[in-house]
């Protein structure tokens, strides 16, 4: 269960871990170059998406693009990916599976690789139904990545298997199209992403579907040929998760990277495996053929739904339970090494009473429940907020951190056009510093094991597993027969 964790920052006292200087002697010389050429460019557009969110505002485009944000999120792919699978489209699915899981992982290794914040709130108003959100960085947009790229992806599905002239095309490039610019221009809207940020989620987003669409039949001659090829899949994905970067701050990018990766060393192997087992090949295509409007095949459709959904818990529960009694003691035997912002084994005795929550952290239900008015964020809710909240405090006075005058017109570019002194651009000083809740730093900080990586990794993998193999044979075998009548 994750804690929330308040911390009192005195003004005076320097951002430590979130200085600038910082930065430049953590990263790389030019890691840290390209943050500091692209670091401006985030920052001078807050005042305007500040202005663009005093104008448009209104009660209905709150809500429209708030629960349109869902749609690209961690949440909806992992439960609608496997639906797609299970009565539609195998094929389909694990393309747009591979195309999410690429969109999380290159997005996150984006975001950790450049440390870009978000638009600095205030003066922007953020609008997100994710406790978390705030905790990663902002460029490139995750967002915008997997909407567009699964939004080109689906259209050119459409446009190779229908007509020209068929009204089915028209409607699926359209509503593909709708999808894609509700949830990326909802982005901006919300306040969660600059331009910057989408623009460069769209560009990957281009990169990922090109290399989709172009090696599509080499993916499914993998998973149909008598070759083990399909099984290089979990090492290329072990691969990416090592040469994954580490951020300054938390950021749960990772997180969210592991999982997808996971899933994608379940997926490909399972597929190739179900495609060795006819009755495996046979639940799926009597799940696909059961959707009809039929209340019968309605009604099975739904406990097919409610079965597979129960096997992906309980695997997920018994997975996670055996490896918090097995890896800690391989960890302290063998000393493993363990990422920054992970408790060592050898600083905990055991995980045996660690209680699982049955949800996975990568699904945000509980914030699905959440109102417009609960889902607005206005001030501090990182450590990345509060060095960006610092540097626009020092910008706005003209002062540098230590004190010293900077010359406003030779700095032109940065301060009259970012943190000029006309409303609603920037809020007065005395509000960000006099106001004691504004530094308190709120963080989403659930507890992390160093075991953690590891058991993600085997759980979705399993999830993955579990989903392409063993759920339809369990459909054809208590199904089967059934989706005919």
């Amino acid at each position: 269960m994750a804690r929330k964790i308040f911390k009192t920052i005195d003004v005076e006292v320097d951002a430590g871990t979130h200085d600038d200087r910082l930065y430049s002697a953590a990263l790389h010389p030019w890691r840290s170059w390209l943050r500091k050429t692209m670091l401006p460019l985030v920052r001078q557009e807050t005042p305007y998406l500040a202005a663009m969110q005093k104008r448009i505002r209104t009660p209905f485009l709150d809500h429209y693009f708030l629960w349109t944000a869902n749609l690209g999120t961690h949440t909806f792919f992992m439960i609608f990916l496997p639906i797609l699978i299970w009565f539609g489209n195998a094929h389909l699915g694990r393309s747009i599976a591979c195309l999410t899981a690429f969109g999380v992982f290159w997005s996150g290794f984006i975001k950790d690789f450049m440390c870009l914040p978000r638009p600095l709130s205030p003066p922007v108003h953020r609008l997100t139904m994710s406790q978390g959100a705030a905790l990663e960085y902002g460029f490139p947009s995750t967002h915008s990545t997997n909407s567009i790229s699964v939004a080109l992806y689906l259209i050119a599905v459409a446009c190779d298997s229908l007509p020209q002239e068929s009204p089915a095309r028209m409607l699926c490039i359209l509503c593909a199209m709708f999808y894609a610019v509700s949830v990326v221009f909802g982005r901006i809207y919300c306040g969660m992403h600059t331009v910057t940020d989408v623009v460069g989620g769209t560009i990957l987003a281009f990169l990922l579907y090109w290399a989709q669409w172009a090696s599509r039949d080499i993916l499914d001659g993998f998973v149909t040929s008598d070759s083990y090829w399909v099984f290089l899949s979990i090492p290329i994905c072990l691969a990416l998760v090592g040469i994954h970067p580490d951020p300054i701050e938390r950021c749960p990018c990772f997180e969210d990277s592991v999982c997808f990766m996971g899933v994608l060393m379940g997926v490909y192997p399972g597929s190739w495996m179900c495609n060795k087992t006819d009755i495996c090949h046979m639940g799926l295509t009597s799940s696909a053929g059961s959707l009809s409007f039929g209340l019968v095949s309605l009604g099975i459709s739904l406990m097919k739904i409610v079965v597979g959904v129960a096997l992906l818990f309980i695997w997920r529960i018994a997975c996670k339970k055996a490896c918090y009694f097995i890896l800690p003691p391989i960890y302290r035997a063998f000393n493993l090494p363990h990422r920054k912002f992970e408790i060592g084994a050898r600083t905990y005795k055991s995980l045996n009473k660690e209680s699982i929550h049955p949800i996975p952290s990568v699904l945000d239900l509980q914030s699905l429940a959440g109102s417009v008015s609960s889902a607005e964020h206005v001030g501090i809710q990182s450590g990345i907020d509060l060095h960006e909240r610092r540097v626009a405090d020092c910008k706005y006075r003209g002062q540098q951190r230590d004190g010293a005058f900077v010359d406003e017109k030779a700095n032109s570019t940065d301060t009259n056009t970012y943190y000029n002194n006309k409303p609603p651009f920037t809020p007065p000083l005395s509000a960000s510093l006099d106001d004691p809740t504004s530094m308190l730093v709120v963080e989403d900080a659930p507890l992390r094991y160093d075991v953690d990586i590891v058991t993600k990794l085997i759980v979705y993998a399993g999830i993955g597993l579990v989903a392409v193999y063993p759920a339809p044979i369990i459909f054809h075998l208590f199904f089967g027969g059934s989706s005919s009548t």
